[in-house]
């Protein structure tokens, strides 16, 4: 009898198609420094910050929630995708993502949090 786990493995790596190439951060984008906070609860919540400013991430699942200290366009990007958004009012924006790699950049900023994974 055949494990279902090592059979689900081997199909994984004897794929022809190569995982999809990532860099360091987004070209021409300054890397925001990850802050380590308390965080309770079952979410995961990522708080980055430059200078002054921060941004503050709570991750559900697939829901990508997030509140950045002016109101400013973000882009939530993974491998295949970019998502623009714009937050409201008081800084906040959400986004479906994907499960894998993923990061937020903040363009007119020129900042990224870098890659981290839904």
């Amino acid at each position: 009898m055949r494990d279902a786990l090592l059979d689900e493995i081997a199909d994984l790596l004897s794929s022809d198609t190569p995982p999809p190439v990532l860099t360091a951060r987004p070209t021409g984008f300054e890397p925001m420094e990850a802050v380590d906070e308390p965080v309770r609860g079952p979410s995961r919540q990522l708080v980055f910050h430059v200078g002054a400013g921060r941004l503050h991430l709570q991750l559900d699942s697939t829901r990508l929630t997030g509140i950045i200290d002016r109101s400013l366009a973000v882009e939530v990007r993974s491998p295949r995708s970019v998502q623009t958004l714009c937050p409201d009012a008081e800084g906040w924006f959400r986004a479906d993502v994907t499960p894998g790699p993923v990061c937020v950049t903040v363009p007119s900023l020129g900042l990224t949090t870098g890659w981290f994974v839904a």
